[in-house]
């Protein structure tokens, strides 16, 4: 029986913020922190896709309307997401926790040496794989390649947003938005991203 690359992903993805809270004792920051890193390899890979899109059908001119609103939307999406824990985790110190996430050690090496270039390999064989070789580039038109990452960024503002105004009236627990971010994560990947 042949497994879906897809359910793979999935599965991967799904599993290094569970493992993270359960097994690390990583916080909701520590777990967020680690989504924005994979956002932000998701953000130059797009580039990289955009450019490559560019290339390929021969316009000389890119499309830098997009590329500035697609960084815009990550900014937006950075300062949403702090608002949400600053709500959510009352008192927390932004400064300690990014620093304790670089530094923090498991097998004796701080994370960050680890994670940021493992993240990025990741992305860049995902693009490889997903978007080179399949030759991806010809078929998909930069509109609507665009229109497909910005609904992304939509999509993950609204969510985090509702989470921001849930975190403002109610106390939830911190394994409820980790699963929250689990699941919504994972439901894009099956049910949005495209293929």
């Amino acid at each position: 029986m042949k497994l879906n690359p897809k359910i793979i992903q999935v599965a991967a993805d799904a599993a290094i913020p569970l493992m993270g809270f359960f097994l690390w004792e990583w916080s909701l920051y520590f777990i967020l922190l680690f989504y924005l890193l994979d956002l932000l390899a998701s953000e130059i890979i797009a580039h990289l896709s955009a450019r490559k899109i560019h290339e390929y059908n021969g316009q000389k001119k890119r499309e830098l309307k997009q590329a500035m609103i697609s960084m815009m939307l990550f900014v937006v999406t950075l300062f949403v997401v702090h608002v949400f824990v600053a709500v959510a985790v009352p008192g927390i110190d932004f400064k300690k926790e990014a620093l304790a996430f670089w530094s923090y050690e498991d097998m004796g090496i701080a994370q960050g040496y680890v994670l940021i270039p493992l993240v990025l390999f990741v992305a860049i064989q995902r693009y490889r794989m997903e978007f080179l070789m399949r030759g991806k580039f010809r078929t998909v038109q930069s509109s609507i390649f665009w229109q497909q990452h910005f609904k992304m960024y939509f999509m993950l503002i609204g969510g985090v947003g509702l989470a921001l105004g849930i975190a403002h009236f109610v106390l939830v627990p911190e394994l409820a938005y980790v699963l929250a971010a689990v699941v919504s994560t994972t439901a894009y990947t099956l049910y949005f991203k495209p293929d």
